[in-house]
């Protein structure tokens, strides 16, 4: 028998702080009942936010899934993300050559974009009731320094079959000045994260096995099975189990799997005549990176500063500075806004990275039986979105080409 213990010291504030705004700003929907009952599943998913939803929902049609969340579904780490969903990975292809071939990178490119299709099928089969939207992407600098940079990854994508566009200073169609810049017309979308997981939450086919408030304290191994256990001792008895609890690293004994970094981030006041092409996701280049994105409402959404997590909790003081830094980059990017545009939201979270920008998705080190479902980067929702086949196949025994990408046993 093997006994994996959960440090149930673990606390939301060390991953999240501050007033996030897609929870804050939105209607609290259906909650569900917690766990009284001893029970039993071919696939136990831990952890309620926007990646065990996404599992839950696809995995849901083809085995019998329970779900627990030992807070309330989609309000941990989920609630801090920014939802600027692109189809590029977080680095460069010239940095990711180091650890992927040149037709894995393309190959992870188009899985974003099939991702970013894939989502907005789902929608139109459920109705938009995220706020989801297509939208157009931007990666630029305005710096020097980045610009070869930026122009080797336009003509990497352009002559693999990506379709976009190089502005540079001269024919700049953005407000703000850029050195150099790849716009994409059909390179991403944006939707309320928070939304989403419900969605994606109320519509999978296990109405009946889902748990809010539902803590596990122990993962036990016997001849029987895997069992679960709860703080209050009901147990569920399955045959695997998925880890979809972002980055609480207690429950894989504290693995060090990828590198954690806390992002910050800040939401407007509502703005009546600041835009931009096509309301594009934009993502700058340059080290400090920013993102931003416009919320359905008027308001910009800014993000960056990112810093290495290592505060327990996340320290506010620390959090103060650079949501005044992100105010002032922002205002300096749009100086007209500066003394009229207050800032109404302020939060950051814990996310992680890997070294070729994929989640961790498939076998855990620790055991076969014990999957991770832990997307990772700027776009780890595209991760999750594109690659559930790749726990499917895994569950029912099938070769899968995406499995050695992101297996959480790669070096």
């Amino acid at each position: 028998m093997i006994k994996f213990t959960i440090n149930e010291n673990n606390n939301f504030m060390e991953y999240v702080k501050g007033k996030p705004y897609f929870c804050y700003s939105t209607e609290k929907v259906k909650q569900y009942k917690y766990l009284d009952c001893d029970i039993k599943c071919e696939v136990l998913i831990i952890g309620g936010g926007i990646d065990g939803a996404i599992a839950n929902y696809y995995l849901s049609k083809k085995f019998d899934v329970a779900l627990v969340d030992k807070g309330r579904i989609g309000m941990g780490c989920t609630s801090c993300a920014t939802a600027l969903l692109e189809y590029q990975l977080d680095d460069f292809a010239s940095d990711l050559n180091k650890y992927m071939t040149k037709d894995e990178i393309i190959m992870a490119y188009n899985m974003g974009l099939e991702a970013v299709q894939k989502i907005e099928k789902f929608i139109k089969k459920y109705g938009n009731n995220c706020e989801f939207a297509l939208r157009p992407t931007f990666l630029y600098t305005n710096s020097i320094f980045t610009v070869q940079k930026i122009k080797q990854e336009y003509y990497f994508r352009k002559n693999n079959g990506f379709d976009c566009k190089l502005y540079e200073s001269k024919n700049n169609p953005f407000p703000f000045p850029i050195k150099c810049g790849i716009y994409v017309e059909n390179g991403g979308c944006e939707f309320n994260p928070y939304l989403f997981t419900k969605m994606m939450i109320e519509n999978s086919n296990n109405q009946s096995k889902i748990f809010e408030n539902t803590n596990i304290k122990e993962l036990t191994k016997t001849h029987n099975g895997n069992v679960a256990i709860t703080n209050f001792g009901e147990k569920i008895v399955c045959k695997k189990i998925l880890i979809a609890t972002g980055f609480n690293w207690e429950v894989l004994n504290k693995s060090d799997l990828c590198d954690r970094f806390i992002t910050y981030s800040i939401v407007t006041s509502p703005i009546k005549e600041i835009s931009w092409k096509e309301k594009a996701l934009v993502h700058d280049a340059t080290s400090p990176y920013h993102y931003l994105r416009t919320l359905p409402d008027g308001r910009i959404i800014f993000g960056g500063e990112d810093s290495v997590f290592k505060e327990k909790p996340i320290s506010e003081s620390k959090c103060n500075k650079k949501y005044d830094k992100l105010a002032k980059d922002l205002f300096k990017l749009f100086p007209e806004m500066k003394g009229k545009v207050k800032i109404d939201y302020k939060f950051c979270g814990c996310f992680g990275t890997t070294s070729n920008n994929l989640g961790l998705i498939g076998e855990s080190k620790i055991d076969s039986d014990i999957l991770l479902f832990i997307s990772c980067g700027a776009n780890g929702i595209i991760n999750a979105m594109a690659v559930t086949s790749v726990i499917e196949d895994i569950l029912m025994k099938k070769d899968n080409p995406l499995i050695k990408l992101f297996s959480p046993k790669r070096e």
